[in-house]
């Protein structure tokens, strides 16, 4: 039976494109670099700040990173709720979740500070641990986090799912030996989540009660 439920945070509970893709064009235009549309930050994102920052910078200035990701750091912090909300049927998601005894938690590469500041203030009391990037663990794929959670509530591995929008969300869970649900509404679709191997690929929120139903027969 399925009692804990993991998820990834970026086009998976929230749609932050546009915040994240407003931040880095800022910092792309302020240095006189071609900027990008919003739908081309979709296969930006996904890997961590540092990578989103080397994906969109000029290949001759790649070398910029470091220095860029330390201004976007304390821009986005100010910037990361102007857009960013939950998709569709979310909150009621969780709510059901919550009210339903399931362990939650949030497993992300997005900096542990923003992903912190993002959860705790549309999802206030939802989540029992919420992990981001930091210096101290490895990004997803590794599963380092997604098992620190699974000890931390003291589950069995055919207990718990992972939830999230990319083959690194859908990769996470297999390092992990734990089932997958790919969310189709977020960044990359569900024609990435299917080729990647996704157990379940579902198109709303509402059907992962389903897909959980199933599995806990």
């Amino acid at each position: 039976m399925i009692n804990t439920v993991i998820f990834d945070l970026d086009g998976t509970l929230v749609n932050s494109l546009e915040d994240l893709a407003d931040t880095t064009n800022l910092l792309l235009k302020k240095r006189g670099y071609p900027i990008f549309e919003l739908e081309q930050y979709r296969y930006f994102v996904g890997n961590g700040v540092a990578k989103l920052i080397e994906r969109a910078l000029p290949l001759e200035h790649k070398n910029e990173v470091k220095d860029i990701k330390q201004e976007f750091d304390e821009i986005y912090a100010q910037n990361c709720l102007n857009k960013t909300r939950p998709y569709p049927g979310i909150i009621e998601l969780l709510n059901y979740l919550k009210n339903n005894d399931y362990n939650l938690a949030i497993v992300t590469n997005k900096p542990q500070v923003h992903a912190s500041k993002i959860a705790k203030t549309l999802f206030p009391d939802c989540f029992k641990y919420i992990f981001g990037n930091s210096d101290l663990h490895p990004k997803k794929p590794d599963p380092c986090l997604t098992n620190l959670v699974i000890n931390l509530f003291d589950v069995k591995k055919d207990q718990v799912v992972y939830i999230g929008d990319s083959d690194v969300d859908i990769q996470t869970a297999k390092n992990t030996k734990v089932k997958s649900i790919g969310a189709a509404w977020g960044f990359r679709g569900a024609q990435e989540l299917t080729k990647c191997g996704a157990d379940h690929v579902v198109y709303h929120a509402n059907e992962i009660l389903e897909v959980l139903d199933d599995w806990s027969k």
